[in-house]
């Protein structure tokens, strides 16, 4: 069974820039990682950004983890979005 990790962003207009290259970062570490079956973000054209990411496993999601926040755990998202982050996990069915 695959298993999602999905980030709903709401960056202020101003940071979308930002906001996008660290969710585009995160899909290149990922990228990288034993276990990604697909990554990407979704520009949903309402301003927010939905980045999902989907492994084989939540063992795959929870030892890329490290990487993936050594690549944007700095990034000031309580600065670049309006409202925290929105972020869903659990199997695909």
């Amino acid at each position: 069974m695959t298993y999602a990790v999905v980030s709903v962003h709401s960056p202020r207009p101003e940071h979308r820039p930002a906001v996008l290259d660290s969710m585009q970062r995160y899909s290149r570490r990922a990228r990288e990682q034993e276990g990604l079956v697909w990554t990407g973000v979704v520009d949903d054209e309402s301003g927010r950004f939905v980045g999902v990411a989907v492994w084989e496993s939540a063992e795959a999601a929870r030892a890329a983890a490290p990487a993936l926040m050594a690549e944007v755990g700095d990034d000031p998202f309580t600065t670049w979005d309006q409202q925290p982050i929105d972020g869903l996990r659990g199997p695909v069915r």
